[in-house]
């Protein structure tokens, strides 16, 4: 029996390993923060919203700006001969003229413009929290694999050992060819397993990439173990900062303030423009007299004569407009806080769960198969038992890693919600 307690001993060493024993070292992992800084600065969507926010402030100067002047060139009073000096008031005219709108209703424009702008901008906030969702959810995925990849491996190690194990004990008679058929059995699923998180460690790469819009196909490397750390909030916080952090409830009120730019605006049309206008008129001598040169002054004014169908109606459209958009608000509002309050409670849960699955499962899983694998030894127990016991234990392992990456995952998702990244 010394090949036995041999191998016995093996399986109980693999056994007592760490969970999460990684060969790589720690200071060449693949670190997030850096991941989410290169995907600030180069990733499309976040340019293409910095773009579009650039886009809007240009149009801040545009907006009240006054309209071009009009400059005439004419000749008045020209007799059918087209003689300029047979008629006294025959000239050769130039004008200018200014259109001016009436006072107060400029700086409404600058200012619609400017809120505009200001809400255009929020969304560079929201992508921003978006692309950085998306990056830590990839992260933590990617994370989980070279997990799973690792357990994986560990447990087909131990399962390759206790197939030893029951082949020692068939040879000698001990065992039944059955138990060897099954550890192969489940040898091989675990290295398809192997192939399947493989496959997957690449996509999961080549979505990183994209999003930090690399060129061509980079390595990225291991990342580092997820350590779990809790995160105190209540709920009525959380939802506060939403108010002042998430960016579309910050685009909603800005966009809800422009437009009470615009009714403020609409309101002033009930007035009129005016349009200003200078004109110089050359006179030619005549016969028998010199003609003096002659200037012009005018001031036109718009009249609002159909204000029941034009300005009336444009006062009420843009009280619509805020209105609507009042409504809109407060239905976001309340799903920004009911999506804060279901992630939340989520991250309760999995708080639990991990505690549970660290502290209690786990620990007594490995108790357990340590205690059927020294039972199997003095044939206590069938080998069908111990690997039953082995395949809980694995099953527990990986998933108490796939609890601590939906709750890194989920803990991303609540940051997008509310708007800010938090602090642990």
């Amino acid at each position: 029996m010394p090949r036995t307690i041999r191998l016995f001993f093996s399986c109980l060493f693999l056994l007592s390993l760490p969970i999460s024993a990684s060969a790589q070292p720690a200071q060449l992992r693949l670190k997030l923060d850096p991941l989410i800084e290169e995907a600030l600065q180069n990733n499309p969507e976040i340019l293409a919203a910095k773009k579009r926010g650039e886009v809007f402030k240009e149009k801040v100067p545009q907006s009240w700006a006054l309209e071009d002047p009009m400059l005439g060139l004419g000749i008045v009073n020209l007799p059918t001969n087209f003689s300029f000096r047979d008629e006294d008031m025959t000239m050769k005219e130039i004008s200018i003229s200014q259109k001016i709108p009436f006072p107060g209703k400029r700086p409404l424009m600058r200012e619609m413009a400017e809120k505009e702008a200001e809400a255009v901008s929020t969304e560079i906030d929201d992508r921003a929290n978006r692309v950085i969702k998306e990056v830590k959810t990839t992260y933590f995925d990617l994370s989980h694999v070279y997990r799973a990849k690792e357990v994986t491996q560990r447990n087909k190690q131990i399962f390759e050992t206790l197939s030893k194990i029951a082949e020692t004990r068939y040879a000698t008679g001990e065992g039944i060819q059955q138990d060897v058929l099954k550890a192969h059995v489940e040898i091989s699923r675990m290295a398809d397993d192997l192939i399947m998180l493989d496959q997957k460690r690449v996509a999961l790469e080549a979505k990183l990439n994209s999003l930090l819009n690399r060129v061509g196909d980079v390595s990225m490397g291991e990342p580092e173990d997820l350590m779990f750390k809790s995160f105190a909030f209540t709920l009525d916080e959380l939802q506060k900062m939403a108010l002042d952090s998430n960016p579309t409830l910050k685009a909603m009120k800005t966009m809800i303030e422009a437009k009470e730019k615009a009714h403020g605006l609409a309101r002033l049309d009930y007035y009129p423009d005016f349009t200003f206008k200078f004109a110089y008129g050359q006179r030619d001598n005549g016969p028998e007299m010199n003609r003096r040169d002659m200037l012009t002054g005018m001031v036109e004014m718009t009249i609002p004569l159909f204000f029941e169908s034009k300005q009336s109606r444009k006062v009420a459209e843009t009280l619509a407009d805020i209105q609507t958009l009042q409504a809109q608000y407060r239905a976001m509002k309340n799903e920004v806080f009911y999506m804060i309050a279901s992630m939340a409670s989520m991250l309760q849960r999995t708080e639990r769960q991990l505690e549970l699955y660290k502290t209690g499962i786990i620990p007594q899983a490995s108790m357990q198969i340590k205690s059927a694998l020294s039972a199997y030894t003095v044939n206590k127990i069938d080998f069908m038992t111990l690997l039953d016991s082995q395949m809980t234990l694995y099953r527990y392992e990986l998933e108490y890693h796939g609890a601590l990456t939906e709750y890194e995952k989920n803990l991303s998702s609540l940051e997008a919600t509310v708007g800010k990244r938090f602090l642990r």
